[in-house]
């Protein structure tokens, strides 16, 4: 089973495209398309058992959790509020758990949040090179350029939507890269996912990243 999480704030769902594209590319690379029955997410969020959910949450950015495997299984909306992450610790797990697609089950992720010993979360280092925290994206603030890992575990709707506007540049980070004084200049670092938006938190300083 899949999981799809959305952001519905000022009275839209955002991002819907690349978040139908990620389904339709789960969906083909798991089942291969086959006897699929994936309808359009606009449709689907625009029918009467969402509009029914939307008039009884709160004023404000709300999660959209869309369960599915051939076909979209359940829709559930929640009001939304970000964590706030000061902290991050980079670890380096002996196995890293594939995820090259949003499982609804995530349990080695939350296994491997268990190593962060202190810190409010980690960043995951997998072949040498900074991927993803257990829940998000990675964005790096390089002076005038927001850089993100080219081989992250998951590519985010929000970082695909980053880079293919022109906003944000992959490349090769390693955890050398995210020490003060680094070679490519990193200053910063933000969490980025459908439901972060550069800005949403506040960034965290490299001297709050424990290597």
């Amino acid at each position: 089973m899949f999981i799809e999480t959305i952001r519905y704030e000022n009275g839209m769902f955002h991002l819907l495209d690349m978040h139908q594209r990620r389904m339709l590319d789960t969906v083909t690379a798991v089942y291969g398309g086959g006897g699929c029955k994936m309808p359009l997410l606009s449709e689907v969020l625009a029918g009467p058992d969402v509009a029914r959910l939307l008039p009884t949450l709160n004023a404000g950015v709300c999660k959209c959790r869309v369960t599915y495997d051939t076909e979209i299984r359940k829709v559930e909306l929640e009001p939304y509020s970000p964590r706030i992450v000061k902290s991050l610790r980079v670890v380096t797990p002996d196995s890293c758990p594939d995820y090259r697609f949003k499982y609804a089950d995530r349990f080695a992720l939350d296994a491997l949040s268990g190593l962060r010993r202190g810190c409010d979360e980690i960043i995951i280092v997998r072949d040498g090179l900074v991927t993803d925290t257990s829940y998000s994206n990675l964005l790096f603030r390089a002076g005038d350029r927001l850089l993100t890992p080219r081989s992250p575990l998951l590519g985010g709707v929000m970082r695909r939507h980053l880079i293919e506007s022109g906003i944000a540049i992959c490349c090769d980070i390693t955890a050398d890269d995210i020490l003060p004084g680094n070679r490519h200049g990193i200053t910063e670092v933000y969490l980025i996912n459908a439901m972060l938006p550069p800005g949403t938190v506040p960034p965290i300083r490299l001297s709050d990243v424990i290597c």
